[in-house]
């Protein structure tokens, strides 16, 4: 290590955002006893399982993964905390990464056109600094080499989805969304991304309004987490 770097690390030490502890060097997301226990979600098969059956009575979607199984009162929840109320963008962006990664050994980007993060209210950006959907996308777009395109808006402030539960949640996501996609980007494959699935609203709604705007769109989505089963 230079002395720069032996600096930043005395002054700025990276900690796992897992378990606190401080990393090794060799060490990038989190310590290696917690990349070790990461609660993956074995999906199987990209075309038939329980996220797409969330969705299909609302929207079409043509295939769907997920990196990891959602638990609120899991020590990984950390993982969604920090990057997307603590200001750490770039653990977004690898978490994008792994994802990306973990994605293509199922062959999941084979047609695949862009990345499409699930959009944030202007105040709600300008507040955080950053979409975390967007991170992650961006950390997805480094190993894919897909574009990272911004074709849906959020037109209303509500209550946070986090802050809701079930039917809620379901009725808080309607009509808050709205898609633009311009003559180069009709017909194409898009996935949508975004940190945490649990009742789909928030991805059905994103769906739904970029088949709206594109009727030939073909969607496909990636939360990083799912909540389900």
């Amino acid at each position: 290590m230079s002395i720069l770097s032996d600096l930043k690390e005395l002054l700025l030490p990276r900690l796992c955002p897992v378990c606190g502890k401080l990393l090794m060097e060799s060490e990038d997301v989190m310590c290696a006893f917690c990349a070790i226990g990461l609660p993956r979600h074995r999906i199987t098969n990209i075309k038939d399982n329980l996220l797409l059956r969330m969705l299909w009575d609302r929207v079409d979607i043509k295939k769907g993964t997920t990196l990891l199984a959602y638990n609120h009162y899991s020590p990984y929840h950390n993982l969604i905390i920090n990057f997307k109320f603590h200001g750490m963008s770039d653990l977004a962006v690898k978490l994008g990464r792994w994802a990306a990664m973990e994605a293509q050994r199922l062959d999941f980007w084979e047609g695949v056109d862009a990345l499409v993060p699930v959009p944030l209210t202007r105040w709600r950006r300008w507040k955080r600094g950053y979409n975390q959907a967007e991170m992650l996308a961006r950390g997805m777009a480094e190993v894919t080499g897909l574009p990272v395109v911004n074709l849906i808006k959020r037109t209303k402030n509500r209550k946070p989805q986090s802050t809701l539960k079930g039917e809620a949640r379901l009725k808080n996501a309607e009509g808050i969304y709205r898609a633009s996609v311009p003559d180069e980007w009709r017909g194409k494959t898009f996935v949508i991304v975004d940190d945490v699935m649990t009742t789909g609203a928030t991805l059905g709604a994103c769906s739904e309004a970029l088949q709206h705007a594109d009727e030939q769109a073909k969607i496909c989505i990636l939360p990083l987490a799912f909540a389900g089963g």
